[in-house]
């Protein structure tokens, strides 16, 4: 039940991402931008950021920058805490979404138009996060970060996100079937996607530092490849882009559904969550070290490692979607 009740979320998190995308863009102060460059971003992403106009308003404590922080297990890391409350609200398109109040809200950071990749680059992405124990995501979902498909200058579809969705942890992306439909706001594109449901028994994702990197050729021709922890989890083959032009990183918790939690009489915690370490870059190199330790985990097929399931959504517009079960781990290449 739980785990249905995880992939109509994330599915339902898919679509109104794409019906309601945010072409809007702010810049950061200069206190601000130089903080993040020192605390948090490098490579690529180091003083090239912005937030979206959708972020919940500014208030003091909403986030701050650290020195050190250290888990249970020494690991110690610089960066910044996001602590996001319910009492926040958020945007009027998150918050009041479908017309029910309480139902998103977010505070992320992300690529400016003229930093996004271009279709046919090749790009690496890492992302460090500390989620502490006592969190949890009861019939919602939060996304600590994602990709938006941009189409000319749009964005029209939602891209890979990892999401914390109803006490799981989620690896959700693009195959490469998609349908267009219009609505509101345009032509929208719908994909089929796949949900990699990680096991946290074969490595903790909450508790300590964890730090994921992404090499994704953004092509048709192209791959998607994360590890965790140095771990390679799930590596695919096939079309990245669709029609799009080009792909923007997002990140940051964006909070979802959280309607459903609180009509079932579920109190929504404040999300505290700390990232550091984030960036997007040409080279391994540029963002880890000892690269040729994960690029020795790949092949030249896809792969799934340390999962509970993987599962494919087939979008239907304006219907609720199609899942099935693809039959990992007894099927060990699902895609």
């Amino acid at each position: 039940m739980r785990k249905t009740f995880s992939i109509t979320i994330i599915f339902l998190f898919i679509i109104q991402s794409q019906l309601l995308a945010d072409k809007f863009h702010k810049k950061m102060k200069k206190k601000v931008n130089k903080d993040f460059a020192h605390f948090v971003l490098k490579a690529q992403s180091d003083n090239k950021m912005g937030f979206p106009i959708r972020n919940i308003k500014y208030r003091e404590g909403l986030f701050k920058f650290f020195d050190k922080f250290e888990d249970h297990k020494g690991v110690t890391e610089k960066g910044v805490v996001f602590n996001i409350k319910y009492s926040d609200k958020g945007h009027k398109n998150d918050w009041s979404r479908w017309g029910n109040p309480g139902h998103a809200q977010r505070f992320q950071i992300e690529e400016p138009f003229k930093n996004t990749s271009k279709k046919g680059e090749i790009k690496w992405y890492r992302i460090g996060y500390f989620i502490p124990k006592e969190l949890k995501t009861e019939k919602h979902n939060i996304s600590l970060f994602d990709f938006k498909m941009i189409y000319g200058k749009p964005e029209k579809a939602v891209g890979p996100s990892f999401n914390f969705n109803n006490n799981n942890f989620n690896w959700i992306f693009n195959s490469s079937n998609y349908k267009k439909d219009k609505n509101e706001a345009g032509v929208q594109y719908y994909y089929d996607t796949y949900t990699v449901d990680l096991d946290t028994k074969f490595s903790p994702l909450k508790g300590k530092w964890v730090n994921l990197l992404i090499n994704v050729n953004w092509a048709k021709d192209g791959f998607l490849h994360l590890w965790i922890d140095g771990k390679l989890r799930s590596s695919y083959f096939g079309d990245m882009m669709g029609e799009a032009t080009r792909a923007r990183f997002k990140f940051g918790p964006y909070r979802n559904h959280m309607d459903q939690a609180t009509d079932s009489g579920i109190k929504i915690q404040d999300a505290v969550i700390r990232y550091a370490n984030v960036g997007k870059a040409d080279n391994c190199d540029e963002l880890w070290s000892g690269c040729s330790e994960l690029t020795n985990q790949l092949s030249n097929s896809s792969q799934v490692h340390g999962a509970i399931a993987v599962v494919l959504c087939k979008s239907v517009p304006n219907q609720k979607s199609r899942c099935e079960n693809l039959g990992y781990p007894k099927n060990p290449r699902p895609f």
